[in-house]
């Protein structure tokens, strides 16, 4: 009688570690994706803060890519992403009178179990501050 316990005892103990398992690796999915999503959502606001006070000038547009990408205009060569697999490519930036916006565009966040995919989100757009252009 005691042996009928035990075994069963360990296919109840089997049963609730798949399923604590399966919570857990939810949790830690839905939290890296939200702490991924918050980083780019910072990023993008200070690339969208940075191109509104900058004068107007060739390199703005890599500059605000630099910003959204690695958090410097002018990032060392060792620099990493504010997101795994954030490339300049993936920044939008379009600038029309009074603002400037910046978006990501393309991006797949890489998780556990699936890739989301982010089109246009997140997007800031910030008043021009900068002084107009001559």
């Amino acid at each position: 009688m005691k042996r009928r316990r035990a075994g069963s005892a360990l296919i109840e103990f089997a049963g609730s570690l798949i399923i604590v398992t399966a919570l857990f690796t939810g949790i830690f999915q839905f939290s890296y994706a939200l702490s991924t999503y918050q980083a780019l959502v910072n990023a993008v606001r200070a690339g969208a803060r940075y191109a509104s006070l900058q004068p107007f000038t060739p390199e703005l547009a890599q500059s605000v890519r630099n910003v959204v990408v690695y958090g410097d205009p002018a990032p060392q060569a060792s620099a990493k992403p504010v997101a795994l697999g954030l490339t300049a490519a993936n920044v939008d930036l379009i600038l029309e009178t009074g603002t400037a916006t910046v978006s990501i565009r393309g991006f797949e966040m890489a998780s556990v179990l699936s890739k989301i995919k982010l089109d246009g989100r997140p997007t800031v757009t910030f008043p021009l501050t900068r002084p107009a252009s001559k």
